[in-house]
């Protein structure tokens, strides 16, 4: 288990206590809310940091990518024909300035090599491309939206687990 999907967990943990939890544990639950907080901050400086890194490697490493590797679809046409060619096809959406969305990466990296055979792994950079984050619906971020047979079949905001991406896909 990488230390995004560790980190993921773990907070993932304490938004469920939260929501979950009884009213006389206000006091708790407001802890609660300060870590989960704090963490949406750190993790999001990071990515901030990262970012005008990452666009400009980007920029200069255009290679397609391996069987079993995400695919970065750039216009409605390429999604929407990545849509209709495969059975399963799951498109993340996120951001590159996105704290859980990085956290989530290696994670969806990981699920794209073990479903090589069954499952097309799809990712859309919204800041690239606003209007397929439009077209879709997408209002927070990361957004993981699962297509069986063309027809959307779920969907699933806030950064995920692998447990819970399989759970997705199933």
């Amino acid at each position: 288990m990488s230390l995004g999907e560790q980190i993921t967990a773990k907070l993932n943990s304490i938004e469920s206590f939260n929501e979950n939890s009884a009213n006389y544990l206000f006091p708790v639950k407001i802890l609660g809310w300060i870590v989960l907080f704090i963490a949406l901050i750190i993790t999001n400086i990071i990515a901030i940091i990262q970012w005008p890194v990452v666009v400009i490697v980007r920029k200069f490493n255009q290679s397609s990518p391996a069987v079993g590797e995400p695919i970065n679809v750039r216009s409605a046409q390429e999604l929407q024909a990545l849509i209709a060619q495969h059975e399963q096809v799951l498109v993340d959406f996120w951001a590159q300035w996105c704290g859980p969305c990085l956290l989530m990466n290696n994670t969806l990296n990981e699920l794209a090599h073990r479903h090589a055979d069954d499952l097309l792994v799809v990712k859309v950079d919204v800041s690239l491309n606003s209007s397929l984050s439009q077209l879709y619906g997408v209002r927070g971020l990361p957004t993981v939206i699962v297509f069986n047979n063309g027809e959307e079949a779920a969907r699933k905001s806030g950064a995920l687990t692998m447990q819970q991406l399989q759970g997705l896909i199933k």
